[in-house]
């Protein structure tokens, strides 16, 4: 099921040349990218509770270069689902570039999961990987996996420049929370981001 979703997105983006962005290029001091847009979940389980209906909920982040092939990247996420229940993620991250197309990170992700009127704050470091491979004329794929004491995710999309420094997203993300729930419980969240990315 998830190759064929992300098959299938692949060949309707390179159809149509309107692919989606790609991890910042240039950690250059100074450099800076700044992402906006929506997840679109398939899927939001709290194992052994019955949660309703999911949502679509916003996304942010930002990379900025610190130069010597490093820089710092800050997301926040919310997945929802109906009434109050919702995961509410904020993650940030030192970035090294270890080779043009290949980074390696490690940070530090909190998580806040809302239950039925309960929550449950959950810290976790993470270490990962993050790489890009260039399709000529079409777009960029690009990629990144991380995992934590707390937190396993991987997130695979594609971008395309759509007007000078403005880049159209779109990705698949996995993530599993885990023992975040109040009550112990793993949480996973998967489904599909859109938006842009400004880059300076």
């Amino acid at each position: 099921m998830k190759k064929t979703l992300i098959l299938s997105l692949a060949l309707a983006l390179g159809i149509t040349t309107v692919c989606a962005a790609s991890p910042l290029k240039n950690y250059n001091a100074g450099k800076v990218a700044v992402d906006l847009g929506l997840n679109v979940p398939t899927s939001n389980t709290y194992e052994g509770h019955s949660v309703g209906s999911k949502k679509t909920s916003p996304y942010a982040g930002i990379t900025v270069g610190l130069g010597s092939n490093t820089a710092v990247n800050y997301k926040w996420n919310q997945y929802k689902n109906s009434g109050s229940n919702k995961v509410e993620a904020q993650q940030l991250n030192l970035m090294y570039k270890v080779l043009p197309v290949l980074d390696v990170y490690a940070g530090y992700v909190d998580s806040d999961v809302k239950l039925h009127g309960d929550s449950r704050s959950r810290s976790s470091g993470q270490v990962g990987v993050q790489g890009r491979v260039e399709l000529p004329f079409l777009c960029t794929l690009w990629g990144r996996a991380g995992v934590g004491n707390k937190l396993n995710s991987y997130e695979i999309g594609l971008s395309r420049t759509l007007v000078s420094n403005v880049e159209l997203n779109l990705s698949y993300y996995d993530n599993k929370f885990k023992d975040s729930a109040p009550g112990g419980s793993n949480v996973k969240t998967k489904g599909v981001n859109m938006g842009i990315t400004v880059k300076f």
